[in-house]
C-alpha cells in the first residue's frame, strides 16, 4: 500500500475512533439538546443534499440522544436564500449551506465556497484548518451572531454548459450566461451577459433559449438535474471553482448553549461529512461523463488562450474586491500568502 493510500486510511480510521470517543463524551451530558436544520438543498441531490442527510444521520446515531437532529429539505421552512437570515434571527436553529449564498452581504465569504482558480480541496482545506482562513470565516460571521462549521467538500465543478461552442473571448460577447459570485464577474468582464437565476430556474431557462449556457456543478449533480437534454457542450474542468466548501451556520446563542463536548462532536462530525462526501461522489462523476458521452454531449476543454483571459480578469477582480472591502482584502492576502509559501510542493503534486 503506497503511503499516500496508508495515510488517507489512518485518517479515517482515526476519524471514526474519535467519533466513537466522543459519542461516550456527549452521551455524559447532563441535558440534550434539539438541532432543527434546514439545506439548501433537496436531501436526495448528490453531495450538498445528501451530505447534509449524512451529517443528521452520524450526528444523531454518535450523539447518542445528546443531540437531536431534525433536517429539513430545501424550502420547508425557509427559501434556500434566506437561511443565513433565519439562522441569524434564531427562527431556526441551523442551516446547511453554502457561503456563497450570502456573498451580496458578505463578499469576503466568496473565498471560502470557491475561487477562481484557487487552490484544489486538499489546499483549500489546509488554509482552512491550517493556515488561519477559519478563523477570518468566523470573525466575519460572529459580527452576525452566526457560527459557521465547514461541513462539506466537492472537488473541481464542471466549466458549465453552452448551446456553441466557446473557442476565444471574442465567442462570450453577448452571450447570455448563468454564472455566480466571482466568476460571474469574470464573465461579464469578459463580454458576457450574465443573469443570476435560482436553481430551479436554470433547467427552464437553457431549455426555452432565454439563456445560452450556465455553470452548475459537478458532473453528477448536473446529471440528475439534466442539462445533457438541453445542452450539447459540456466543458471540464471548472476553472471557476477548483473546489468547493459548504458550511453548517448555526446561532450563536444556540451554538454557546451547547456543551464542549457537543460543539466537538458537531465539529467532528462535520470534518467526517467531508470525507464521506468529497469520496461518495467519485464514482458517480466519472459514470455521468460516460453517460453525457453516449447521449451525444460534447465533452470540451477551454482553450489555453480562454484559460489565460480568464486568470488575467479573475485577478483584476480580486484586485477590485480587495480594495472596496477591508473583509475580503484580509481574506485574500491570507489565502494568497498561504497558496505562495507552500508553492513548493504544491506546484510538485500531480495534476
Amino acid at each position: 500500500m503506497g503511503s499516500f493510500a496508508f495515510k488517507r486510511l489512518a485518517t479515517i480510521a482515526l476519524t471514526a475512533a474519535t467519533l466513537g470517543g466522543l459519542t461516550l463524551s456527549a452521551a455524559r451530558a447532563s441535558d440534550s439538546v434539539s438541532l432543527s436544520v434546514q439545506s439548501a438543498w433537496p436531501l436526495t441531490l448528490p453531495a450538498s443534499g445528501r451530505d447534509a442527510q449524512h451529517f443528521s444521520d452520524t450526528l444523531n446515531a454518535a450523539s447518542d440522544g445528546s443531540i437531536k437532529v431534525k433536517l429539513y429539505s430545501a424550502g420547508k421552512l425557509v427559501p434556500s436564500l434566506e437561511i443565513f437570515d433565519a439562522v441569524r434571527s434564531g427562527s431556526l436553529d441551523a442551516g446547511y449551506t453554502s457561503p456563497l449564498y450570502v456573498a451580496g452581504k458578505f463578499p469576503a465569504v466568496q473565498l471560502f465556497g470557491g475561487v477562481p482558480f484557487g487552490p484544489d480541496a486538499v489546499e483549500y482545506l489546509g488554509w482552512i484548518y491550517n493556515g488561519g482562513g477559519l478563523d477570518i470565516w468566523r470573525e466575519t460571521y460572529a459580527k452576525q451572531g452566526v457560527m459557521t462549521v465547514p461541513c462539506g467538500l466537492m472537488e473541481p465543478e464542471a466549466g458549465g454548459w453552452y448551446n456553441k461552442p466557446i473557442d476565444s473571448v471574442k465567442d462570450l460577447e453577448g452571450m447570455k450566461i448563468r454564472f455566480a459570485g466571482l466568476a460571474g464577474e469574470v464573465m461579464q468582464k469578459l463580454g458576457a451577459s450574465v443573469v443570476l437565476l435560482a436553481g430551479s430556474d436554470i433547467y427552464p431557462s437553457l431549455e426555452r433559449g432565454v439563456i445560452d449556457g450556465t455553470e452548475f456543478s459537478m458532473p453528477a449533480i448536473d446529471k440528475s438535474v439534466g442539462f445533457d437534454k438541453v445542452a450539447k457542450y459540456y466543458y471540464l474542468p471548472g476553472w471557476h471553482q477548483p473546489a468547493a466548501i459548504n458550511e453548517l451556520i448555526i446561532n450563536m446563542k444556540k451554538w454557546n448553549s451547547l456543551t464542549e463536548a457537543q460543539k466537538t462532536l458537531i465539529e467532528t462530525t462535520c470534518r467526517e461529512t467531508m470525507v464521506w462526501g468529497v469520496t461518495s461522489t467519485f464514482a458517480e462523476n466519472a459514470q455521468a461523463i460516460e453517460q453525457f458521452k453516449a447521449a451525444g454531449v460534447e465533452i470540451r476543454s477551454f482553450s489555453p488562450e480562454l484559460l489565460a483571459a480568464f486568470k488575467a480578469t479573475t485577478e483584476d477582480v480580486m484586485a477590485e474586491q480587495a480594495a472596496k472591502t477591508p473583509e475580503f482584502a484580509k481574506a485574500w492576502e491570507s489565502l494568497s500568502a498561504y497558496r505562495a509559501a507552500n508553492a513548493a510542493w504544491a506546484d510538485q503534486r500531480i495534476q
